[in-house]
């Protein structure tokens, strides 16, 4: 991991928010649109609570009486908590452990008492995955794999190894025969050995 990574690094700029007084039903749609999960309540630009998706779903459906186009409940009458808040001067290794602690998956950074950005466990995680030359294996080049086997394909089985069938053919080769005509008695036979130097038939050399 970088130990220099900074949330200041790694913040998104640009963030979800809404106010306590916006309509629930427009925070809704707003987070079906963005595809997002959360959404920072501000007042002013402090944030003082969050949204979910749960909690808004929940509350729409528990309003008595509202109907789509009626004012209905407003964000801060359903927002949680606020999300954990960081510096832009912390650490990465700080923001990780805020994650695990309070065990949610992003926090804001506020600088000056204003929301200014947000960190998400996934930014953490992307920000904090060795780079090459850092502990990584570069990966292996395909072509020089598929080179090096090429060489030896019949020794090379499915998985990668040696294939028995192949090395039993490498370190049993059956004996090579010779057919010539014996240098000692001069006769033709199938199978010359050699013996003291010379060709001869196994007779010649038995003798």
């Amino acid at each position: 991991m970088r130990t220099d990574t900074t949330v200041r690094d790694v913040m998104h700029r640009e963030f979800l928010g809404v106010s306590e007084s916006d309509p629930l039903a427009d925070a809704a749609s707003l987070l079906v649109d963005e595809g997002t999960t959360c959404l920072v309540v501000l007042r002013g630009g402090e944030p003082v609570g969050r949204l979910d998706c749960r909690s808004a779903l929940g509350a729409l459906l528990d309003a008595d009486g509202w109907t789509p186009g009626d004012d209905g409940p407003t964000v801060g009458s359903v927002m949680s908590p606020p999300l954990p808040t960081v510096t832009p001067e912390d650490s990465l290794a700080a923001v990780e452990e805020r994650l695990v602690s309070e065990g949610v998956d992003s926090v804001v950074a506020v600088e000056g008492g204003e929301a200014v950005g947000v960190v998400t466990a996934g930014d953490a995680l992307a920000a904090g995955a060795p780079r090459s030359g850092d502990g990584v294996r570069e990966p292996l080049d395909e072509d020089s794999i598929r080179g090096a086997r090429r060489g030896n394909e019949g020794l090379v089985g499915s998985d990668g190894g040696v294939n028995p069938a192949s090395e039993a053919v490498t370190t049993e080769a059956p004996e090579s025969t010779t057919q010539g005509v014996c240098e000692s008695c001069g006769a033709l036979v199938p199978d010359l050995v050699s013996a003291n130097g010379q060709a001869v038939c196994p007779e010649c050399r038995e003798v």
